[in-house]
Formats: structure tokens, C-alpha cells, sequence
């Protein structure tokens, strides 16, 4: 049987408790623990970031180079290659330095010779689903510089 951690807090207090915290008092119980999954976002450094301005790569047809507000006094230019979004839609940015889930560290980098300071990142990029189609698109309330695992 799964159990989820939302779920089991509305019948007790988990408050101050680490998921290692848990799986020991459980396992010390008599409930045996098969494993642990975990969902979503973990990282501080992934955040909110408003997409103003796009326009296509020089260098690649299904590219194109956008600026974004991630909440820091600079915008970030980053190259994508989703096509889902538009000017103004808010989405998840993992800037350099960023790990990624799977231990994937984000770098600067150039993709066909222009400079990209982060990648904007899908649902399935997050782990917060098996599959996307483009990027995860984040409620327009959302503010820039915001982690994305306080939303």
C-alpha cells in the first residue's frame, strides 16, 4: 500500500519530523517500510521566472532565445526548445548551479553559439510527471525568485 505524507498528516502530527524520522518510527512499529518516493521539487534554486522576451535562434530552426525574469536585478538569457509558451507566462527556471533531480548540475553553456544561463524546465524535467509536452506552465500568480518547492 502507498501512503502519502499529506495524507497520513491529517491524523498525526508530523511537524519537526524528517522523512528518515518517520520511516524509523514506522519500521520501529511494526509497519514495514518498502521503500520511499519522493515528488516534486527540493531545490531552493529552482524558481519562478516571467518569460519577456523570445525571439528565434539565430543558428537554429526549433530553438529560440528568451529573456527572463528570475527575480534578480539582471534578466537571464536562456535558449530553449519548447514552443508552448508565450511573453508573460511564468515557468521553472533552474539557473547555473541548480541540481537537477537525478543529480544533474545545471552550468552556463552555449547551445549553436549563444550563451544560455540556465535551462526552463518541463513537468517530466521536475519529476512532477511521467510525461510533458513542453514547458510547465506556472500559475500567473506566481512570483518571480520564488522557489519552486514553495509553491
Amino acid at each position: 500500500m502507498n501512503v502519502s505524507l499529506n495524507w497520513l498528516s491529517e491524523y498525526v502530527d508530523l511537524a519537526g519530523k524528517s522523512v528518515q524520522e518517520l520511516d524509523d518510527l514506522l519500521t520501529f512499529a511494526g509497519i514495514e517500510i518498502e521503500g520511499i518516493h519522493s515528488k516534486g521539487v527540493s531545490s531552493d534554486k529552482i524558481v519562478v521566472a516571467q518569460i519577456m522576451e523570445a525571439v528565434q535562434h539565430p543558428n537554429a530552426d526549433r530553438l529560440s532565445v528568451c529573456k527572463v525574469n528570475d527575480g534578480s536585478a539582471i534578466p537571464r538569457q536562456i535558449v530553449c526548445g519548447a514552443k508552448n509558451y508565450k511573453v508573460g507566462d511564468k515557468v521553472p527556471l533552474a539557473p547555473p548551479g541548480a541540481v537537477m533531480p537525478g543529480d544533474f548540475k545545471i552550468k552556463s553553456g552555449k547551445l549553436r553559439g549563444v550563451e544560455s544561463e540556465g535551462m526552463m524546465c518541463s513537468a517530466k524535467e521536475l519529476r512532477l510527471a511521467e510525461d510533458s509536452e513542453g514547458l510547465l506552465i506556472l500559475p500567473s500568480e506566481s512570483i518571480p525568485g520564488t522557489p519552486i518547492k514553495d509553491l
